[in-house]
């Protein structure tokens, strides 16, 4: 490899888990190539949500505001039965710990388009668009990835190998390349079929003119003669989405008439609508037993999938770039011992995994459809019966500070919370003030530097800690004063991805720092 160009990170595929994976990379003044096989972006919606804390994650890399403009945040998520009864409700409506609405139906083409903006306006990110990565090579202190050049054959996404090669190497290599990852086949990753696969067909489509209120607006209708999902996607598109039977043929819901035919029973017509996307599409939950091989990570749907009923698939894999993100970078920069790495798997499996459990089960009330069954289940929610859920996930294991006893203390674990702030003649949310990529210690009891032990100081400054002194009258809608009641904390310091690591009293906050140095060891 001599004369070549060593990049920090080679990032194989375009998605927005992949380009979002860049983007906090480079932002971390990293190196990056990334590879995707495709010149252009897919340009239709797959993801049709996101939440508060996805929202907070685009917008660390000034990639959420024409994504929320259009976004709609519903009050709620609404089950009903063939007799338009409401069987279950999960409440949208209300304002998320992460400082956004805690969710949103959004149009993806939209994220895809900010996301490609930033990387094309950032000189540390190498676009090899056109390039498929045929071989990933481990060495002992870095990987070598053979591409081969693309070219488009056989209508829009169709592509065949031209016979020009070329070799990138990189200290290390994500591949975010998707449910079929060449990369996971080809390093002999298996995974767990976790028991879920249905097909359904997709229609997304653009509105030509305003739409009566469908109901519900936003949720499933659990018919046995057949399941729907109804979604808007923004403001702009809307989502139908119709199970398909056994003996039914992937290639009859692929023609057109059969979408109309379809959407007529939602009262929807030509006149309404645009369709723009009409897929049929299985939903499956697999998981991969091993997150990586030496200096090679797998992210996204190239580590898991899930089916989409809590809408948390791609959001799962925007939270695996930004969990190996930070880890990256401070082993990048000699900060961190390599050994930090191993802690992504350890963080995001079992994270990912109950979010899958989550889907799996609620994907199960709308997938029944034997009469009989689906009358049984509507009288087990009318006399009070809720579906086995896991709670929703927090972290568990890995870079967290735990007691003597080895327990995690409220808040650690859970998400920070992001408020308003009035702060240096301006009122808006924290995390525009700050740096991005950065521990954070944050206290309304005093200064949390002053926390900081003698012996630390350096470390910590290496770190780049920051420390932020949130004063009543900065918080504004006392934000910040009822997550700390709450949790009965003076001061907590949160990691770059928005996770507590630690929390407690201003006495406690130098072992807490102390614990976090060592674990970076």
């Amino acid at each position: 490899m001599q004369g070549e160009e060593m990049h920090d990170v080679i990032q194989l595929g375009r998605g927005p888990v992949g380009m979002v994976s860049a983007a906090l990379l480079a932002q971390a003044g990293h190196r990056v190539a990334m590879v995707e096989k495709h010149e252009g972006l897919y340009g239709h919606p797959r993801a049709g949500h996101i939440d508060h804390e996805i929202a907070r994650v685009l917008a660390s890399i000034d990639s959420a505001e024409d994504v929320l403009a259009d976004a709609e945040a519903p009050m709620d998520y609404v089950w009903k039965n063939a007799q338009g009864e409401k069987l279950i409700e999960f409440a949208w409506g209300a304002q998320g710990v992460s400082g956004y609405n805690a969710d949103y139906m959004m149009f993806m083409p939209l994220i895809d388009a900010a996301l490609a903006r930033r990387l094309e306006n950032d000189p540390r990110v190498e676009r090899l668009y056109g390039w498929q990565a045929m071989e990933v090579i481990q060495h002992a202190d870095h990987v070598e990835v053979v591409l081969r050049r693309t070219r488009p054959a056989g209508g829009p996404a169709g592509l065949e190998l031209t016979g020009e090669e070329r070799r990138i190497f990189g200290r290390y290599v994500i591949a975010s390349d998707g449910a079929n990852s060449p990369v996971r086949r080809q390093l002999g990753i298996e995974q767990d079929d976790l028991g879920f696969n249905e097909r359904w067909l997709v229609v997304d489509a653009r509105r030509k003119r305003e739409l009566r209120r469908f109901d519900p607006d936003c949720g499933q209708i659990c018919d046995p003669r057949r399941p729907v999902t109804i979604l808007p996607l923004g403001k702009r598109h809307r989502r139908w989405e119709w199970y398909m039977f056994e003996n039914e043929r992937p290639e009859d819901f692929s023609r057109p008439e059969k979408a109309w035919e379809l959407l007529a029973e939602q009262g929807v017509t030509p006149d309404d609508v645009e369709i723009v996307r009409q897929l049929p599409y299985v939903f499956s939950a697999h998981h991969a037993r091993r997150w990586s091989d030496g200096r090679i990570f797998l992210m996204g749907d190239a580590a898991h999938t899930m089916p989409p009923f809590m809408g948390q698939g791609m959001c799962s894999g925007i939270r695996d770039a930004a969990n190996l993100g930070w880890k990256l970078d401070l082993v990048l920069r000699g900060i961190a011992a390599p050994s930090l790495l191993d802690a992504y798997q350890q963080e995001r499996s079992p994270h990912v995994r109950d979010w899958t459990l989550i889907s799996i089960e609620s994907g199960k009330l709308p997938c029944t459809v034997d009469p009989v069954a689906a009358q049984e289940r509507d009288q087990r929610f009318r006399d009070g019966w809720l579906p086995p859920m896991p709670d929703f996930p927090k972290l568990t294991e890995g870079v967290l500070h735990r007691g003597a006893d080895g327990s995690l203390r409220s808040p650690v674990g859970d998400l920070g919370v992001q408020g308003r702030v009035q702060w240096r003649g301006r009122f808006d949310r924290l995390d525009t003030f700050l740096p991005r990529g950065r521990f954070t210690m944050i206290s309304m009891a005093a200064d949390p530097a002053t926390s900081i032990p003698a012996h630390a100081r350096v470390a910590v400054d290496r770190l780049g800690v920051l420390f932020v002194q949130i004063t009543p009258e900065m918080d504004v809608d006392c934000t910040y004063r009822r997550f700390f009641d709450a949790h009965g904390i003076e001061a907590m310091l949160v990691r770059p991805d928005f996770y507590v690591f630690g929390a407690g009293t201003m006495a406690e906050m130098p072992a807490i720092v102390d614990d976090l140095l060592s674990q970076l060891k």
